[in-house]
């Protein structure tokens, strides 16, 4: 019986780089998207006393022969305490014999699997052309969401809000020094819109913050923020708008993601939605055909995402001799 490797988040962080990380989520997208994948809904629990949630996703992977459970936490007070706002762990099994095989860190696996889902999602329904970028909130993903789309695209212009000015300002002089990209904080959510090539949406809203009249032709939106019941960043009137909706799961984004309320409201039906991110990546159905198109990705993050870039982070850890090894069951 072998036994298991506990990786910290310094560990995993020198296991996984965001090239992995995007390379990793179209392999769990396509795999998804044919099949080999078996995935349960997500167990999402609302703390609301301690202004915080949890989501708990499982699922495997039939190509890396592995399961995966993650427990992933978002309590926005914990800045205040000294605490990262967004914790997760993810827990590796034999899918063969179910046997644990690993326990590591999620927080950093689930930042760059969710920064490279964006990324992958703007490289089919994105102008290829595509420099500058709007941003609303400016937090741990509106970060990996640049990040991740420097990877792929020119970017030259960012536009930022965040509902804390100063995290803003912040957002602006750190990645500034990282990118070397031009960073303006606007005032309003609406105020990144106007000329953005991609718009990205990262914040746990629960009300809209981007208005229809705010969207213009040509612009891809990558909705990130909304991942469970009642989460809102869109006007649910831009939905009838948009020339392409596309979603990672849609089984999951029609309870959890940006398109729950347009649905709610009738604003559009479940047959308006083009299809799932994993069918364009395998070539079953077409991304962006024209430049005037509006396109829109539903994100909510699927549990073959975590495996994939947790398996990455096994393999490297291994092969470097990293990690504290345990036996579990002695």
């Amino acid at each position: 019986m072998e036994d298991i490797i506990l990786l910290t988040q310094s560990e995993v962080r020198s296991c996984l780089s965001m090239k992995e990380a995007i390379n990793a989520v179209k392999v769990a997208y396509s795999a998804f998207a044919s099949g080999r994948v078996q995935m349960p809904g997500v167990q999402h629990l609302d703390v609301h006393q301690h202004n915080g949630e949890v989501d708990i996703k499982s699922g495997f992977v039939e190509d890396f022969g592995l399961m995966g459970t993650k427990i992933a936490s978002g309590f926005y007070d914990n800045q205040k305490k000294g605490l990262p706002p967004g914790i997760a762990v993810i827990v590796l099994l034999d899918l063969e014999t179910s046997m644990p095989l690993a326990i590591m860190d999620g927080t950093h696996i689930t930042a760059y699997r969710t920064g490279a889902a964006g990324a992958v999602a703007a490289e089919f329904l994105a102008r290829k052309d595509s420099q500058r970028v709007g941003i609303v909130g400016t937090g741990t993903q509106g970060r990996m969401q640049l990040i991740a789309l420097k990877e792929l695209f020119d970017i030259q212009e960012v536009k930022v809000w965040d509902i804390d000015k100063g995290l803003a300002k912040k957002y602006k002089e750190e990645m500034t020094k990282k990118l070397n990209i031009d960073i303006n904080v606007m005032e309003t959510p609406d105020d990144v819109v106007p000329n953005s090539d991609i718009l990205v949406t990262v914040t746990p809203s629960r009300k809209p913050l981007i208005g229809v009249d705010s969207i213009h032709e040509g612009i891809h939106i990558n909705a990130i923020g909304a991942d469970g019941p009642g989460k809102q960043e869109l006007d649910p009137n831009i939905m009838p708008r948009v020339s392409k909706i596309v979603v990672d799961s849609l089984d999951q984004c029609r309870k959890i993601g940006e398109i729950q309320h347009a649905l709610k409201q009738g604003l559009i039906d479940e047959k308006t939605v083009h299809g799932e991110i994993g069918e364009i990546v395998i070539g079953k159905k077409i991304g962006r055909e024209s430049d005037a198109e509006i396109t829109l990705f539903d994100s909510t993050g699927l549990s073959a995402q975590d495996v994939a870039a947790a398996k990455i982070v096994f393999d490297a850890a291994k092969e470097k001799g990293l990690g504290k090894r345990i036996d579990l069951f002695s």
